[in-house]
């Protein structure tokens, strides 16, 4: 057989069949990474049913989470980052729906968000906040801005260098809440996230200024 049409009977071998189910894509956001972040976090409080409205997919319940804590399927911001699941902590505060005042977003290195970009991106006084004792693929650096709202924090590992993995969200309110500490990481089903279902919150002193 000639190379050229050995080539053409390869390429019809290797086309898909007429009909074929096409592979799930990953569900896309129609907002970039900071307008997700502003547009969910920037908002806490606020509704549960209300937040979940703004996600790709909404946001559920797991079997291995208490039914106040909820996540979204993995999916895609706007501008291609890769978002592994956003989580919600819902506080029953006397309405008809719980309210949301901590929230997190487990983030792929890969693209990577910067940690060098936080500045530009949110205009606001921040500080560093260290975990020495976390595993290595653990958030062990935190970036922390003080917002209108409360505050916000971008979680490092070792293994991540400047790529930012971790992103907490954290509007509990009164004096109190700035004293309260990020949640201490632990080992969860999504490696490279403090895991809200067991961690917060912790007792003072976790942390190691720097």
């Amino acid at each position: 057989m000639r190379p050229h049409a050995f080539l053409a009977t390869l390429l019809v071998l290797l086309a898909p069949a007429t009909g074929a189910e096409p592979v799930a894509a990953v569900p896309r956001s129609d907002k970039t990474l900071v307008e997700l972040i502003n547009g969910t976090m920037g908002t806490l409080p606020n509704a549960m049913d209300l937040l979940s409205d703004k996600l790709p997919g909404g946001l559920h319940p797991t079997p291995d989470a208490p039914p106040q804590i909820v996540r979204s399927q993995p999916f895609v911001t706007r501008d291609g980052y890769r978002v592994s699941a956003f989580e919600a902590r819902g506080v029953n505060e006397g309405g008809d729906v719980p309210i949301v005042r901590f929230t997190s977003i487990q983030l792929e290195q890969r693209p990577c968000f910067s940690r060098n970009d936080l500045p530009e991106a949110f205009h606001a006084t921040s500080s560093e906040k260290r975990l020495p004792a976390a595993p290595s693929m653990l958030p062990n650096r935190y970036t922390v801005m003080q917002m209108p709202w409360g505050r916000l924090s971008f979680g490092t590992s070792q293994e991540s260098g400047a790529c930012v993995i971790a992103i907490v969200g954290d509007a509990t309110g009164g004096d109190g809440a700035a004293r309260l500490p990020l949640p201490l990481p632990q080992p969860t089903s999504v490696p490279g996230m403090p895991d809200l279902r067991h961690t917060w919150p912790m007792p003072s002193g976790a942390y190691a200024d720097g």
